[in-house]
């Protein structure tokens, strides 16, 4: 599966873009059914700002955020949750 960007419901299948399913109308004001902010663009600024922060060359943040590209469309987000809790970082 291929990384997308697109807003996602709970159910994780992606909002299209005509009126009728636009996420305030999808999920109206239930409590606990607001839609998630996540994206893979979002966790690229993560990783910005995070590499930024540490000194890191414009360079080594440009392969990096680069390479996420294939990460996002190579692996699931169990894969990486299990990546995370197994690493030594």
């Amino acid at each position: 599966m291929l990384s997308d960007d697109r807003p996602t419901d709970p159910a994780r299948l992606p909002i299209f873009s005509k009126k009728e399913h636009f996420m305030g109308n999808a999920f109206g004001m239930i409590p606990g059914l607001e839609p998630d902010e996540w994206s893979n663009d979002a966790c690229r600024g993560y990783v910005i700002m995070a590499m930024e922060n540490c000194g890191f060359s414009k360079k080594d943040i440009r392969r990096v955020v680069g390479q996420l590209y294939e990460v996002f469309d190579l692996n699931s987000v169990e894969d990486a949750k299990e990546k995370y809790h197994s690493s030594p970082y």
